[in-house]
Order: structure tokens, then C-alpha cells, then sequence
């Protein structure tokens, strides 16, 4: 039988246990991801976002954030697209081919060299991810990485990584985490005088 866990007590170890991932934040590894992408947006490249269950929520944030909240501070539209939202395609090849493929079959024929893919996965583990990132850098791209717990073998082969370290299973704290990386880099973003600057195309 299951202790039963007063609310309260939880909340603070919820709250310690994202306090513990935001001070292991390497915030000049994030600056270094963050200049990475202005220049992928500078060149007229595209930014492509992947991942799974929560993560593939957070892509589609970031792809609506990116595409939606900068209007704001500029003319200038980001080429950016979400490997999560079109469930037809994801279906498709899924069923015709295999889970796995859903991301990289997305990117053959559109990405190109230059171009940027963000891989969010808690584990790093995720197969579909891995492909992806792979792919991209085979493409002459580069892969960044979101990953938590013991960083799995998507922080091996990414060129880039944000790297919080933390509990296996531990899913929670971690993908808040990644979307508080997405609204960290946006709105830095909106003040950023060299991304204000890029012209329309």
C-alpha cells in the first residue's frame, strides 16, 4: 500500500526538484544554442523542432511562439516548422513505414544545408529523434538537443545540447523545463538588437 503524501509536502519537492534543473541550466551553452539559430534565421535557413508526447507539445509551442510572438518586435518571419503537427504525415508513416521514420521522412526533400533541428526528449532515447538528428547533421545541418535524465544518445550525436540532468521518469519537471527554455529564448529574442535587425525577405 501507497503512503499517502501530504500535498503541500509534494508541491515543495516538485518545486525543489525544478529549482535543482533551472540552477543546472548552462546558460553560456544556451547562448551559444540561442546565436546558432539567429544565424540559421539570418542565412534563410529553417528552423526545424521534433519530439514526442509532451515534447511534441512543446515543438508546436515554440513553432507558434517563434512564428506568432515576434511579429511584435519585427517584420522579419523566421522560416521555422514543426515536425509534430501534421498528423496525417505522422500517421502515414508511421503505419507505412515505421514510428521511427515520422521525423526524418519529413525532413528528406525540405531540409537543407544550413538548416537547424531542435530534438526535445526527456530521455534523449527517443529512436525517432536520434534519426532525425542524425539525418540533419548527415545533411549539413546542425542538431541541437533539449534532454533530461542521463541525457541518452540523442546528447551523444547532437552538435549542441542543453543538458539538465535528473531522475529517470522524472518527466514532469524536466519538460517544464524545455518550455521554459523556449519562452527564455523568445522573449530574449524580442530584445536581441542583431535578430530585430535581420530584413524581411
Amino acid at each position: 500500500m501507497k503512503e499517502n503524501i501530504y500535498f503541500k509536502d509534494y508541491f515543495q519537492s516538485y518545486r525543489k526538484r525544478l529549482n535543482n534543473l533551472l540552477e543546472n541550466v548552462d546558460y553560456e551553452n544556451l547562448e551559444k544554442i540561442i546565436t546558432v539559430i539567429i544565424n540559421c534565421f539570418q542565412n534563410g535557413n529553417t528552423l526545424y523542432i521534433c519530439g514526442n508526447g509532451g515534447s511534441a507539445a512543446t515543438a508546436s509551442h515554440m513553432h507558434a511562439d517563434f512564428t506568432f510572438f515576434t511579429r511584435h518586435f519585427t517584420k522579419f518571419r523566421p522560416k521555422i516548422r514543426a515536425l509534430t503537427d501534421n498528423v496525417p504525415i505522422i500517421t502515414a508513416i508511421g503505419n507505412d513505414l515505421s514510428f521511427n521514420e515520422i521525423f526524418t521522412e519529413q525532413l528528406k526533400g525540405n531540409f537543407e544545408t544550413g538548416d537547424v533541428l531542435i530534438c526535445i526528449s526527456a530521455s534523449g532515447n527517443s529512436e525517432n529523434t536520434i534519426k532525425a538528428a542524425q539525418f540533419a547533421v548527415e545533411s549539413g545541418g546542425i542538431s541541437i538537443a533539449f534532454v533530461g535524465f542521463t541525457g541518452g544518445k540523442l546528447l551523444e550525436i547532437s552538435t549542441f545540447s542543453v543538458f539538465t540532468p535528473n531522475s529517470i521518469g522524472d518527466y514532469g519537471p524536466v519538460e517544464d523545463i524545455h518550455m521554459i527554455l523556449d519562452h527564455v529564448i523568445v522573449n530574449y529574442l524580442s530584445r536581441n538588437e542583431v535578430f530585430l535587425s535581420i530584413p524581411p525577405k
